[in-house]
């Protein structure tokens, strides 16, 4: 079937679900007998005051501009997840192209521009991760358009994939349920690509100081099955991929952890790769696409078994934990200590879950959180070692997608970095729009993290792993010099316009601006190392990766646009909330005031844990989450690890509450920074001052937050539940806020009221 024949389709069934009519206004009809004329006709007006438009290429002038997406209206239409076809349509699927159908939009654009081989010299085959962007997140900033780059990130799940077409993405929660996390693939396809240092006109998205010394793959046009992709030849397509999970194993052969005796840790489940397992990853065709899919797991985290080949019986998989000793414990972690600057194994190692064998063979997991009632014992049992801890596996793992084009067999192929690595908690946020904000507004990024910052992947230049084979062969699939693989790039703007008006975001990013640099180690990532130098890889992350989320959460929101901020879960005050959770986003306890008072339920947190409240015990305390028993693994076995209490939590609000505390901690005494301040904070709801009765003034009035403090004296208790302590309350600060005016109240004295003035 000729590619305009599969346009027709497209069209003729979005056509009376809306999108006539909405093209229609912009003097588009996609009903057209002759449909080829009509979509490369010039187009008397495009309203560009229409929602979803405004971001629309200035120079973009017809339904369909060859060679490119960004200035074909009917793909931006379709493509934007900005543009809608009727009011309320967003909630039914069918009324939106489908991936397969935006990738026949794809190839018949490009397939237009009629181009030959020749037209390329010095061509290579790349494959990319691309999607189609509003204008405030292209890489030009300029307009809507395509965003691509050499690594793309996919995530773990519980749940398969969810296609939210209105979003013209995946998204995070399962379709049936929503306590459950759907995988989030990421989608490739392959180019013709030039290797050049980038130009003046080269659209790069946060260009990094080094980057005119460094060569860059630039898209310049897509390969689609068929005659109609180049002139003079047919082709056709198929993708591989190649991923590898070996963090087990690199527990023994490079964390110092002796191997127990029958176990072989060349063998699954120490390593599991896309040759020996078929449970990590699957490739799923959209046209001249494909999706890399992780596959769902029950839980996030699992034991996982081998035949011990002394026993001769399956034994769940296990480790003697070492005695405690200066530098391979953090909390109650096990930790392997990095020799540089990067990994050579798991930062961090569960070591919380005891395995007991009888006399007989028979095993049981013991999690000593809870098996132990003694605090002091407790800490003993994990400081002593020497007991067998079970290996917990996940699907997290790193890799990459290849392809054959037959019929041009002679140009080389570049391939895909993949990451598949843990949920991404904030789906609708981004680390480069919370590090624009820190650049803009905060006097040093320090000034409200003490750990961590925002810092997005997408501006690291590192090369990926090193040690990874392609595919179909041993041969490495990266080079040492790829340091440009995690940039994202875009087709120059060919206009000089200013900024267009931005659209509201609601696409969910699989590319490396949505994901977390490395630090130590990361969220997304970690840096590994060898005698040559560094790299990225996976298995530098903790193991399973729920060990390392609880510390990076803890650790007041390491990662802000990936990683939840549990520091006032656990009362942290070394590394004070930088990114205040709500109360119901952290959990009600049972003896939370307001679930005593009837007025919310008890419920858990996003991780299973419980947020902090005010409690009366012999005077006011504070109640909060014990680190030490607090057990991510645990929770993650028993399903209560989601993000349906953070999904919808986009920059924007972020970066409210970010402001907000920053105002409150400004003006509470003794008017500190956000990193560095002794006050806790204990509670924070929203709140709608226009119709609170308990707001200070009348002229409190609109959208803010009610954020409660205390500080603290004295030294942390035990509770009769073992994984809750508290603390001695000295004062308690009340403060109701607006983006203008913080009104405070020390105790129960009296409400004062402040400006916020401009920093």
């Amino acid at each position: 079937m000729a590619l305009i024949d599969e346009v027709k389709q497209v069209c003729d069934r979005l056509a009376p679900q809306g999108w006539r009519d909405l093209l229609l206004q912009h003097g588009l009809d996609i009903t057209a007998t002759d449909l080829q004329q009509e979509l490369v006709k010039e187009l008397p007006t495009i309203d560009r005051n229409l929602p979803g438009f405004t971001d629309f290429a200035v120079n973009g002038i017809r339904g369909i501009e060859p060679g490119s997406p960004a200035r074909s209206l009917l793909y931006h239409a379709l493509a934007s997840s900005a543009v809608h076809p009727t009011s309320g349509a967003a909630t039914n699927t069918e009324v939106y192209p489908t991936l397969a159908e935006l990738d026949v939009i794809e190839n018949y654009i490009y397939s237009l521009a009629n181009r030959s081989l020749a037209d390329f010299p010095n061509a290579v085959i790349a494959v990319f991760a691309y999607q189609y962007r509003i204008a405030a997140r292209s890489p030009h900033g300029i307009h809507a358009d395509m965003a691509f780059s050499r690594t793309g990130v996919a995530r773990v799940g519980t749940e398969v994939a969810n296609y939210s077409a209105a979003r013209r993405s995946f998204w995070v929660e399962s379709k049936n349920d929503h306590d459950r996390l759907a995988v989030m693939p990421a989608r490739y396809a392959a180019f013709l690509a030039v290797e050049r240092r980038p130009s003046t006109d080269d659209a790069i998205l946060e260009e990094q100081p080094s980057d005119r010394t460094r060569r860059f793959l630039f898209p310049v046009h897509k390969l689609f099955p068929g005659d109609e992709c180049l002139r003079d030849v047919n082709i056709t397509l198929e993708f591989l991929e190649y991923h590898r999970n070996e963090k087990l194993q690199r527990v023994h052969t490079h964390g110092g952890i002796p191997v127990l005796s029958g176990f072989d840790i060349n063998k699954p489940p120490f390593v599991r790769d896309s040759r020996n397992s078929s449970d990590l990853v699957q490739l799923q065709s959209v046209n001249a696409s494909v999706l890399l899919v992780p596959q769902p797991t029950p839980q996030l985290v699992h034991t996982v078994t081998q035949r011990n080949s002394i026993t001769n019986r399956e034994e769940i998989v296990r480790f003697r934990v070492p005695p405690e000793n200066f530098n391979n414990r953090f909390w109650t972690s096990y930790q392997i200590a990095a020799n540089g600057r990067g990994r050579e194994a798991p930062e961090y190692v569960n070591m919380r879950h005891l395995v007991e064998t009888s006399a007989t063979g028979e095993q049981k997991l013991v999690d000593l959180n809870q098996a132990i009632a003694s605090e002091d014992e407790f800490l003993r049992v994990l400081a002593e070692g020497n007991y067998e801890a079970a290996h917990f596996s996940d699907n997290s793992c790193d890799g990459c997608i290849s392809v054959r084009v037959n019929g041009l067999s002679e140009i080389a192929v570049r391939s895909a970095y993949s990451l598949v690595t843990a949920p991404d908690f904030f789906p609708l946020a981004d680390q480069i729009a919370i590090e624009h904000w820190a650049d803009n507004f905060l006097p040093t990024l320090r000034d409200q993290f003490s750990q961590g910052g925002p810092s997005p992947l997408s501006e690291g230049r590192q090369p990926p792993n090193p040690d990874l084979p392609l595919p179909d062969s041993e041969t490495k699939a990266f080079q040492r010099n790829e340091t440009a693989i995690a940039a994202i790039v875009g087709t120059a703007p060919r206009t000089t316009n200013s900024p267009v008006a931005s659209q509201l975001n609601s696409l969910v990013s699989f590319l490396p601006d949505a994901a977390s640099n490395v630090f130590a180690p990361g969220w997304d990532v970690s840096l590994g190392q060898d005698s040559q130098g560094n790299f990225y890889a996976a298995y530098g992350l903790g193991s399973p990766f729920p060990e390392d989320a609880k510390l990076c959460a803890a650790l007041n929101s390491y990662w802000p646009a990936v990683a939840p901020d549990a520091a006032r879960t656990f009362g942290i005050l070394s590394a004070p909330t930088a990114l205040p959770l709500l109360d119901d986003e952290l959990g009600y306890h049972l003896q939370h005031p307001r679930v005593k008072a009837g007025e919310v339920q008890s419920q858990l947190g996003w991780d299973g844990e419980y947020g902090p409240f005010f409690e009366d015990f012999d005077g006011l305390f504070v109640n909060f989450a014990n680190k030490d028993r607090s057990d991510y693994i645990s929770n993650a076995l028993a399903g209560q690890i989601r993000v349906s209490e953070l999904a919808q939590v986009d920059s924007a609000e972020i970066i409210r509450r970010m402001e907000a505390l920053r105002f409150c901690i400004r003006v509470l005494p003794p008017n500190d920074t956000v990193s560095t301040t002794q006050l806790l904070l204990v509670s924070a709801e929203i709140a709608d001052w226009s119709s609170r009765g308990d707001r200070a003034q009348p002229t409190l009035q609109g959208f803010g937050y009610l954020y409660v403090f205390a500080t603290v004296q004295g030294s942390e208790q035990i509770t009769h539940d073992v994984r809750r302590k508290r603390i001695r309350v000295r004062n308690r600060f009340t403060c109701q806020i607006t983006q203008n005016t913080l009104c405070w109240q020390q105790d129960d004295g009296e409400f004062r009221c402040e400006v916020n003035e401009p920093i």
